[in-house]
């Protein structure tokens, strides 16, 4: 996902996805922080990289599994 709002600074990129934390007004912080938990109980991580110019572009991998039927 892209975002080309505010500019996040290089020392609150990781705080990102922390429960509570927000970048704007209004917001309650808990949007990235459930989406963390639930890339997290899949083994995977989310990240964020910053746009070029304003915003940041927001990442997550998630392994593929086969079943027995696959």
């Amino acid at each position: 996902m892209r975002d080309s709002g505010l500019v996040i600074a290089a020392e609150d990129r990781d705080r990102v996805f922390d429960a509570f934390y927000i970048t704007k007004g209004g917001g309650m912080g808990m949007g990235f922080a459930i989406s963390r938990s639930i890339v997290e109980a899949h083994g995977e991580r989310p990240w964020m990289t910053p746009n070029d110019g304003h915003g940041v572009a927001f990442h997550f991998s998630l392994a593929v599994t086969r079943g027995n039927n696959a």
